[in-house]
Order: C-alpha cells, then structure tokens, then sequence
C-alpha cells in the first residue's frame, strides 16, 4: 500500500480497522478516585439581616496542590471568601490534575430565618416528577418560598420539576432573606442501570476492557470518558458492532447529566 502526502522527517501513522472500536487515541486519563480531593471547613462567621457582612475559609487535601476554589461568590487560591450574605453556596475545590469535589457550605443568618433541611426528590430520568422541600427556623413567621425569581408562596414545596439547578429564596415579615440552591438529578443509578450496560456492550474482549485506552473496566476511567460515552452512544457509533436500545441511551444520558455518579 502506497500513501501520498507525508512529508519527509519523522511520522507516525495508526490504522485503525473497521473491525476495532472506533474510538480515537486519546491521551491517558487521571484516575481521581485513587486520591480524592477533600474539602473542609477551617472557619465561618454568620451575616446580618441584608448585610454582606459574612465570611468563610476552606481548606482542600488530597489529590495535588495547588488547588483553586471557584464558587458562584468568586474565583480564589486561598479558600477565603469574605463580604457574602446569609446563605447557601457551591464550592468546588480543583487540583493541579483537574481533580475536584464540590461541597455546600452555608452562612447564617444572624438576625432572621435560617434553613434547615432541604429535601430533593429525583425526577426520574425523562420525567418531571421532581421535588424540592424546604424547612426553614428562626425570625418571624410567614416565611415566602420563591424559586428562580418567580412568585412567592408560603408553601415551602415545589413539585413537578425536571433534572437541574435551582435557586431558592426564603423572605421572613422582617424582610432577612436566605437563599440556597439546589440540584434535581434522574436519579438514574450507575451501579444498577449503567455498570452492566457498559460491561456487556464495551469492556469486552479485544475492546475496551484494558488492551485499548479507555480501559472502561475501570469506573474512573468510565467517569472521566463519560461526555465521549455519551455522545457515542447517542450518535450509534459506540458500541461497535453492537446495537443499544433507545432506553440504554437515554438511562447514559441522564447518568451523564447527572454528572456521572458512582451512586
């Protein structure tokens, strides 16, 4: 066989037959379950009714240093988050390798209502039967429920909702305000709908069982693939020589959107 077009010096060429399994060369993958990153909480003051007055600082371990701390607050190196008001925020913690966690830390409010619990019901994986269901104390009585902005209600539980984030704020009668976010996922389960979608269709003998990169035998390296997984599945051109049903593609997806979990 006869190839035109390479020019002189050092090349490499892979062929790839119709017969493998169609997935590129991809470099090799960090594995973040063998060295999680943590988050821990070294130190947190409450906020007045309306001032931003509260503060946190985390700490990250695990993984590998340096780590970045980014939030919807702001974007650090320190973990010092300073001048925030009464709430719940998202934290994620990065290391070095593109390991992260992400925790939920909450500030109180010094004067008014506080949150308690909050209760999520999954919405099933095309369906929206979700739930979201606040308890809150403190301050003055009726509390208004306000999800995304919209309508207040004294109800403290929000029904019919589809996978996704969500912001909810909580006014007293003295008008201190506590808001948090919250997230619906399918709840579809890796270990009981998509473990054995991927053994049976992809790590198998010859493909991706660990003599072709990624060794999808390995749940974090099934992890870290699962957008590409997704993707292929959803356009037929993974598994090779294998066809999934619409159900098997739709439970990857909504594993994947959940954002790939070993639940």
């Amino acid at each position: 066989m006869t190839i035109k077009g390479l020019s002189n010096g050092i090349s490499s060429l892979i062929l790839l037959s119709t017969f493998s399994c169609a997935w590129e060369q991809l470099e090799p993958r960090v594995d973040c379950t063998t060295s999680p990153v943590v988050i821990e909480l070294l130190d947190s003051e409450g906020a007045g009714c309306g001032a931003s007055n509260g503060s946190f600082t985390i700490n990250a371990t695990g993984g590998e240093g340096p780590y970045r701390y980014t939030s919807d607050l702001e974007n650090n190196s320190d973990g010092v988050f300073e001048n925030i008001s009464a709430g719940s925020y998202s934290i994620t913690a990065t290391d070095v390798k593109g390991c992260s966690v992400e925790s939920n830390l909450s500030i109180e409010n010094l004067e008014g209502v506080n949150l308690g619990d909050v209760v999520i019901t999954d919405s099933g994986c095309g369906s929206s039967v979700g739930v979201i269901k606040i308890s809150v104390s403190g301050g003055e009585e009726p509390y208004i429920f306000s999800l995304d902005g919209g309508s207040g209600q004294q109800n403290n539980v929000f029904s019919g909702l589809t996978p996704g984030s969500y912001d909810i704020s909580v006014t007293d009668q003295l008008g201190c305000e506590i808001t948090t976010n919250a997230d619906i996922t399918s709840g579809v389960s890796y270990a009981t709908s998509i473990k054995g979608i991927i053994e049976t269709n992809c790590a198998i003998s010859g493909c991706h069982n660990g003599s072709q990169s990624p060794n999808l035998s390995s749940f974090g390296s099934i992890q870290s693939s699962a957008s590409r997984i997704k993707a292929r599945t959803a356009n037929a051109s993974m598994p090779r020589g294998r066809t999934l049903s619409q159900t098997q593609i739709e439970l990857i997806a909504c594993w994947v959107d959940d954002g790939a979990l070993n639940n």
